[in-house]
């Protein structure tokens, strides 16, 4: 069992959408987001969630060493 860590994030985010206050819809523009900074910003971003996303997998599903070895069929032996 991880501990109650997921529990709490539930919690927070059931209580932070309980709590949210409602905004009336506008369907009036607000701007535009295609300049060359949003653009690069958007980039910029996507990218380093994609790295932090792929490392946190890479150290949570590691393999150990003697596993890793005794699993590798690599053609230079």
């Amino acid at each position: 069992m991880p501990g109650p860590a997921p529990r709490l994030a539930a919690l927070l985010w059931a209580l932070m959408i309980a709590f949210a206050p409602a905004a009336p819809a506008r369907a009036s523009p607000v701007g535009t987001a295609d300049g060359p900074g949003d653009v690069a910003l958007a980039i910029g971003v996507t990218t380093a969630a994609a790295t932090g996303t792929g490392l946190w997998l890479r150290s949570r599903y590691r393999r150990s060493d003697a596993e890793a070895d005794a699993t590798d069929h690599g053609g230079d032996r």
